[in-house]
């Protein structure tokens, strides 16, 4: 069997095992594993078989089992272990991917234990305990950088150990826990474990190592606690249906519900990846739409500006005024405003300009997308040859939670391809700068130590994006940001979800990045679990709406009218929907309660003339249109209603007037099409003609214009025209549009 094929059977045993197609799964797992010859395999398999007969049987024949349900449990997580374990093996193998790349090297020497790697930090650590009392001089700045080196090389070293490593036993998953709890062991170091952890187990399910993730979650420094709240999301969501077979990991994670502190992290980190979910979008605005509009704008401000005087000392608004028309004109204006917004509301607006920037040589480690930004690693400390100028950047780095850690790297290896003239202008704006933003930061922590957490959080996040859309062989991982939005739908956990507050901002989050058909979901999963607000029947009516059920739209505006009979907003949408399902009655008296509440506003009194048209009730709908039209001079909107509903009425002379002043003004196809129905009512047959023929142009083929011909047919015997006439000037039609 190929590895192709093994892959795509493996998924196939998966998905059976997860519709509790047990025989059909046990079938599929003997056959392959036969076929791999794994006889041990095959061993297991039929033990399982016959303890599944027997319990099929003792089902069959009604004696009661009260552990039936356990051992049926049990056996589920047994066809999932056997399962992962055969398809590994056959990875480990042949597979090219660099989980078994790294773990056929590694078996070709011993590799080291935990106990060898802590004791390799121990004497780290005492190295440089000696090394602070030593004299400032090249001496100590060799040691220092040496034991960097060392530091950096040994935390590779463990990421990859526990990248590749084994299901956990007991005895392993402590001494993981015991690395992070460790005193010699550096937080950037934990850090990393706490990624490789987490890396390993979405690669093949691991009941220990994710008790060692949950123990983490609670961990006394925020930057171990975030990522593995991170790590854990991420695992719930790829295993979210095997977690009920383990009762233990349940019971785990009920307990630490009660914890207010890791619930806020983990709705946290949830947030996060909601937001992470909006990046290709926001990636697609940067280079489709704002980025093109910043390089058209180069060579206009070339020609529009004197350079020389924009320099000047009196600034460029009191030498050229058009400079300030210059970006509103290009329409820019609004981009930037926005792009502005994007990044206030804590928008990844950085990656499309760094994913370009992952080529240099640090980044083809693994290990090195999980490194924390440390100002003090080695391949930091070569880039400048002014050693202060590299001090000020580097700080600036630290300081600034607007980007994440691997992008920091990046600006660093960026500027170090700089010329140095440009550099060191760059360094140095950029220090000054940092002084005043560390400050700013210190400040904003000190008000609100959750803002420091929080941005730890967007980050990591951030970082785990980068590494799962850019990496070079990023290909050889299940992208964790690729699933659907359905943290409202993780069951593991629901009790956490469920909670009002927690929902509610789930749901905000999907409603506010317009990912409509899951918050209708959780509004409506919130509606009821809590007594709704006027503002959540709103929001569900909104959602429905953009999804087309414009029925399901208007039921819940009226469940949110009787909490909030005043709102113009949910006066206007009921309106608005009334019309679109035909019901111009109640629509019109929707807008008759809205036209109370802004009696100046034109669109509502355009709406009413609308209502009464599609009763037919035309001289009223006339008034409220010539209303519009008397208050707003160049509201074609109204123009294109009187002139329609002249014609409908019979009033020629008027609809003509108005079908000239829009033909005037940027006619569309259904413009010439309704002024050739009045002049052919007129008897105008020839002015008739070139409207029909101008529609067809447009349209670009006589039968596109036949069909929009042929719905108005009602309205034209209605008007009194002669159906015999009609076949001659279509025909003529045809002709000059030969």
């Amino acid at each position: 069997m190929n590895l192709t094929k093994a892959v795509n059977t493996h998924n196939k045993i998966i998905s059976l095992i997860e519709t509790r197609e047990i025989k059909n799964a046990l079938d599929a797992i003997a056959n392959m594993a036969e076929e791999l010859q794994e006889w041990s395999i095959i061993e297991k398999i039929n033990s399982l078989e016959t303890n599944y007969k027997y319990m099929i049987h003792y089902f069959v024949e009604g004696q009661s089992d009260p552990q039936q349900e356990s051992v049926y449990n049990h056996m589920i997580r047994d066809l999932y272990t056997i399962s992962d374990d055969m398809i590994m093996l056959l990875q480990l193998k042949e597979s090219s991917n660099v989980l078994f790349e790294k773990s056929r090297v590694s078996n070709l020497h011993k590799p080291m234990s935990i106990k060898e790697f802590e004791s390799i930090f121990i004497s780290i650590k005492d190295r440089l305990s000696i090394t602070d009392l030593v004299p400032e001089g090249e001496d100590k700045d060799n040691r220092l950088k040496r034991s960097r080196h060392e530091i950096e090389e040994a935390s590779k070293n463990i990421f990859d150990y526990i990248f590749i490593s084994p299901r956990a036993t007991d005895e392993s998953a402590e001494k993981y826990s015991q690395l992070l709890s460790s005193d010699y062991i550096p937080i950037t170091t934990k850090c990393m474990i706490v990624s490789a952890i987490t890396l390993n187990v979405l690669q093949q399910y691991d009941k220990r190592k994710i008790e060692v993730i949950l123990d983490a979650c609670n961990h006394e420094e925020s930057e171990i606690a975030v990522r593995a709240t991170i790590g854990l999301v991420a695992i719930l969501r790829q295993y979210k249906n095997r977690w009920k077979y383990y009762p233990n990991l349940v019971s785990r994670l009920a307990l630490m519900s009660d914890n207010k502190i890791f619930v806020k992290r983990l709705m946290s980190a949830i947030l996060q990846f909601i937001q992470a979910h909006e990046t290709e979008k926001i990636t697609k605005k940067l280079t489709e739409e704002i980025l093109p509009e910043m390089m058209k704008l180069s060579p206009m401000i070339g020609n529009k500006i004197n350079l020389e005087e924009w320099m000047g000392e009196s600034g460029l608004d009191d030498k050229n005024p058009e400079w300030q028309n210059i970006i509103q004109d290009t329409g820019l204006e609004n981009k930037l405003k926005e792009f502005s917004e994007m990044q206030l509301g804590g928008a990844d607006v950085f990656h499309s300009t760094f994913s370009n920037l992952k080529n240099y040589p640090f980044f083809s480690e693994l290990s090195n997308w999980f490194m924390p930004f440390d100002k003090n690693h080695s391949s930091l400390q070569t880039m400048f040859s002014d050693k202060s100028e590299g001090e000020d950047l580097l700080s600036a780095m630290l300081s600034t939670s607007m980007m994440c850690n691997s992008d920091k790297y990046s600006l660093c290896f960026s500027i170090m391809q700089m010329p140095e003239q440009y550099r060191k202008m760059m360094i140095s704006q950029m220090g000054a700068e940092g002084d005043e933003l560390k400050k700013m930061t210190e400040e904003e922590f000190n008000v609100n130590p959750n803002k420091k957490e929080d941005s730890i959080f967007k980050q990591y996040v951030q970082d785990l994006y980068r590494f799962y859309k850019v990496y070079h062989r990023k290909g050889d991982f299940k992208d964790i940001f690729a699933h659907n939005l359905d943290f409202h739908k993780i069951n593991p956990i629901y009790d956490i979800i469920i909670i009002p507050d927690n929902l509610q901002k789930i749901a905000s989050h999907y409603f506010e990045k317009n990912n409509f058909d899951v918050a209708l979901e959780a509004y409506l999963m919130l509606s009821e679990i809590e007594h709704p607000t006027s503002e959540t029947w709103q929001k569900i009516g909104y959602c429905c709406q953009i999804n087309g059920d414009i029925h399901g739209a208007l039921k819940y505006y009226k469940k949110a009218e009787l909490i909030d009979d005043n709102n113009s907003w949910l006066i206007r949408r009921i309106g608005a929907c009334s019309r679109m399902i035909k019901e111009p009655e109640s629509a019109l008296q929707y807008y008759k309660r809205l036209e109370q509440i802004h009696p100046d506003d034109l669109g509502v009194q355009l709406n009413i003339g609308h209502c009464f048209l599609e009763l037919k009730q035309y001289e009223e709908a006339l008034n409220y249109y010539f209303k519009v039209d008397f208050l707003s001079n160049d509201n074609t909107r109204a123009w294109r209603s009187i002139a329609w509903c002249s014609f409908l009425s019979k009033k020629y002379d008027t609809a003509q007037k108005y079908y000239s002043l829009i033909i005037a003004n940027k006619p569309n196809v259904n413009d010439y099409l309704n002024a050739g129905h009045v002049e052919l009512c007129i008897g105008n047959t020839k002015s008739a003609l070139d409207n029909y023929n101008q529609a067809v142009s447009m349209l670009g083929s006589f039968d596109k214009f036949k069909n929009k011909f042929d719905e108005d047919l009602i309205e034209l015997i209605n008007a009194g025209m002669n159906l015999d006439k009609l076949p001659l000037i279509l025909d003529k039609v045809r002709y000059d549009n030969q």
